[in-house]
Parts: structure tokens; sequence; C-alpha cells
């Protein structure tokens, strides 16, 4: 496998960080930088963690992970979504506060799990392909990052827009629609 096919994979890997990074940005005002960066941070290590993972693992784990891994991620994110929802609906004077407890490390490390389950099983194709794993680990993690990154910059900008709870709402919406992709 070429260097310009990983960097593809690790771009389409990526793509649910930039996602979910969208709608932490969209939904968490007053959220300090540091904590987004914790996030990204988060997506890298994990996306980079589950491919190793899958690649030395192999086949035995793929039919026990994909039968049991896709529903596990689909719950963690319409959970968090849902919770979102709640969050905006519930009222503007708690919207700050609930905000603040929704992107707590341990959320941080839910979305990391949910957005890198796919990253296993392209780790278990890397390994029958014989692909460099030192290139296509860092490609994943660092793109992951970056998406992770920019998506919160990206959604935080958005936000400011808007006066009214909707982008807490969409933000939700946007983690619940990934989690109910991910089973079909």
């Amino acid at each position: 496998m070429g260097i310009i096919e990983i960097i593809v994979i690790a771009i389409v890997e990526a793509m649910d960080c930039f996602a979910v990074s969208i709608a932490t940005g969209l939904s968490k005002t007053g959220i300090p930088y540091s904590r987004a960066l914790l996030q990204s941070i988060s997506f890298g290590v994990f996306q980079g963690g589950m491919t190793l993972l899958g690649y030395f693992l192999g086949n035995f784990a793929e039919r026990w992970f994909s039968s049991i891994g896709t529903p596990i991620a689909c719950t963690i994110l319409c959970v968090l979504g849902g919770r979102m929802i709640w969050g905006a609906v519930r009222g503007s004077d708690e919207a700050a506060e609930t905000s603040a407890k929704n992107l707590s490390v341990a959320n941080i490390l839910l979305m990391s799990v949910a957005t890198s389950i796919d990253a296993f099983a392209v780790g278990i194709s890397f390994a029958f392909i014989n692909a460099n794993m030192v290139f296509a680990t860092s490609a994943i993690a660092v793109a992951s990052f970056m998406m992770g990154v920019i998506g919160y910059e990206i959604g935080r900008r958005a936000a400011k827009q808007f006066k009214t709870k909707i982008p807490e709402i969409i933000a939700g919406i946007i983690l619940i629609g990934i989690g109910v992709k991910m089973l079909f």
C-alpha cells in the first residue's frame, strides 16, 4: 500500500472526529481551548492506538469486535447526543454548566472510543496487506488530531452566530446521526 492510499485512509478515518468536534464546538460555548485540545489529542491517540490494536490482534478479534463494537459505539454517541439535546432543552440558565459537564474527561474518552471503533477494523486490514504501520498509525493519529482541532474551531465559530440553543440541539442530532449511521 502506497503513501497516497494511507493518507486518504487517514483522512477518511478522521472524518468522524471532525464531525464530533464540530458538534462539540457548536454546543460548548465557554469551554477553554485546553479542553478542546485534550479532545483532539485523545482522538489522535485512540485512532492510532485502535489501528495498532487491530493490526496486532488481526483476524481473531474481527469476528467478536465487528458484532459487538458497532452497537457499543452507536449507543455511546446516541447517549451523548441525547444529553446535549436534553441540556439545551432544559434551559439557558444551566446551559454553560451543562456544556462544561458534557465535555468532561470521561465524555472525551467515550467519544474517542466511539469514533475509533472503525480504526480497529482498518488495522486488521493493514495486517493482511503488510502496510507500513509506523507511517499508517502516525498518519491516522495526526489526521484525527488535526480534524479534531479544525472541527472544533468551525463549530465554535458557527455557534457564535446563533443566540439560541439551536446549535446545541443540532450538535446532539449530529452525534445521534453518526451513531445511527454506524449501524447501517
